[in-house]
């Protein structure tokens, strides 16, 4: 910024000029003189100058009328005026157009120095300013990592470009709002609210994760570094909160750790499989004697009938565990997912004998040359037509949504049941989790690592009259194996 140090005069009296010029030029600036405004511009327009020095009375009129055009040219260079105390008044109404400072006639050198000195510093300090500005906002703008000020009651203040780009939250969406009713999940509420009570008492709090909820409904895992942060005066005081996506990083080691427990389920159950197999074919032969044996007595055949079912259910539950356990490689062949479901439904026939049941298909064309593993996505429709009969005791409605493209095939299956609640939602693809008095609570697992097999997505939420699950898949990709 070695400009700063070149200064333009704008005098038509030579004297007057030759004068400044020395008292400016013994202090080390660089001057540059010129009789008229027109003269000025030109100038202005080739150069950049520090400050402009100029009288108050020009060849072309009086600088109060040619402000405006000199500060647009010079891109608002500091200007002072040279005037008499009889041009006080006008020189006051100047200020008001954009003058920096004025100096009064006869001049002064030390008053001249000062005054050209005291502008010069500070712009020197407001470029640095600008420029540390526009350094903080490239900052926000660049990095992949959420800036966020709340005050001490939760109110949002700002958050930057990235944590848009993140969560598909506008600035007019959330500022003024409140951060955790709207953007914080309620299982993690009070753990945060409690972090922002320990932040109004240190400065700093790191490591703390959760996660955060998008526009769109889907969840981000963030992990905050926080820093208390107040306003210049010492007034307000704010949390400044720095948070990096590990979303990715949360979900890879979910699977390493699910990995690792399927691999241990599939130990214990193929031993527990290979002694209990002998033992249930043992139950059931002998079973099968006994029903002959006790033909026609009513109780007896009733008990029998209950030792027959928990043998089944429990062949059932090794065969379901063990198929979870096992590493899934899907093998793909072209087919009609709409022949695929049908299937599916019609093997459920026994589940919707005798009940008011739908299934409504709102399909396209592009479901036929869909690359998939049948028996898998056969498993996977029957366990989410099974689900939906069961979820409900009166009229089901079943819906099946499709949308397609040259990559991807995606469905939605609604049903108008009572929906999930909030736990449901939370740990409906969790292993072993389940709801009903008989299950395994291993449907939807399967049904989101039959999807995983083929490089696809599964998500599962509320509607406005039941329960969603949406699937996407690839039309055509290469067997994924899923252990």
């Amino acid at each position: 910024m070695t400009y700063l140090n070149h200064i333009l005069v704008i005098e038509d009296d030579l004297d007057a000029a030759e004068s400044l010029s020395d008292m400016l030029s013994i202090d080390g600036f660089q001057i540059t003189t010129t009789a008229s405004v027109q003269d000025a511009m030109e100038l202005l327009e080739s150069q950049r100058f520090g400050v402009i020095l100029t009288d108050r009375h020009l060849p072309d009129g009086l600088i109060e009328h040619r402000l405006q055009e000199i500060l647009e040219v010079s891109s608002k260079t500091p200007v002072i005026v040279v005037t008499g105390y009889s041009d006080l008044q006008a020189v006051i109404l100047a200020f008001r157009q954009g003058i920096s400072d004025y100096v009064i006639k006869p001049i002064i050198p030390e008053d001249l120095i000062q005054t050209v000195r005291r502008i010069l510093e500070r712009r020197v300090l407001e470029q640095h300013l600008q420029i540390e500005h526009a350094f903080a906002e490239r900052i926000q703008s660049t990095a992949e990592a959420i800036i966020l000020v709340i005050d001490f009651d939760g109110r949002m203040i700002h958050f930057n470009r990235f944590f848009t780009e993140l969560t598909g939250w506008a600035q007019g969406d959330l500022i003024g709002e409140n951060w955790f009713d709207r953007c914080i999940y309620p299982e993690d509420r009070d753990r945060l609210i409690n972090v922002c009570d320990t932040m109004s008492r240190t400065d700093r709090y790191r490591g703390c994760t959760n996660r955060i909820r998008c526009k769109n409904g889907e969840a981000r895992e963030i992990r905050w570094s926080n820093s208390k942060w107040s306003e210049a005066d010492g007034g307000q005081q704010f949390i400044l909160a720095i948070g990096i996506d590990v979303s990715d990083l949360a979900e890879a080691t979910q699977r390493a750790v699910r990995a690792e427990r399927l691999a241990a389920i599939g130990e214990t159950v193929a031993a527990l499989a290979h002694e209990s197999r002998n033992a249930i074919q043992r139950i059931n032969a002998a079973s099968e004697v006994l029903a002959i044996n006790i033909r026609g007595n009513v109780d007896s055949e009733e008990e029998l009938s209950v030792v027959q079912r928990a043998a089944s259910d429990l062949s059932t539950l090794l065969e379901s565990v063990r198929a979870f356990a096992a590493p899934i490689q899907a093998k793909l062949e072209c087919a009609d997912l709409r022949e695929i479901w049908r299937r599916s439904w019609d093997d459920l026939e026994c589940k919707r004998s005798g009940r008011d049941v739908e299934l409504v298909e709102n399909a396209t064309s592009c479901l036929h040359d869909v690359k998939v593993d049948v028996c898998r996505m056969e498993q996977l429709f029957r366990n989410l037509f099974l689900n939906a009969l069961e979820a409900s005791e009166g009229p089901v409605r079943i819906e099946i949504d499709c949308e397609c493209n040259d990559e991807m095939v995606c469905l939605k299956v609604t049903d108008d049941g009572p929906g999930l609640t909030a736990e449901q939602s939370a740990h409906l693809f969790e292993p072993f989790y389940t709801t009903k008095p008989t299950g395994t609570g291993l449907g939807m697992p399967i049904c989101q690592r039959i999807v995983e097999a083929h490089g696809g997505t599964i998500a599962a939420g509320n509607h406005s009259n039941g329960t969603e699950v949406a699937i996407c898949v690839p039309r055509v990709k290469a067997a994924v194996l899923v252990s």
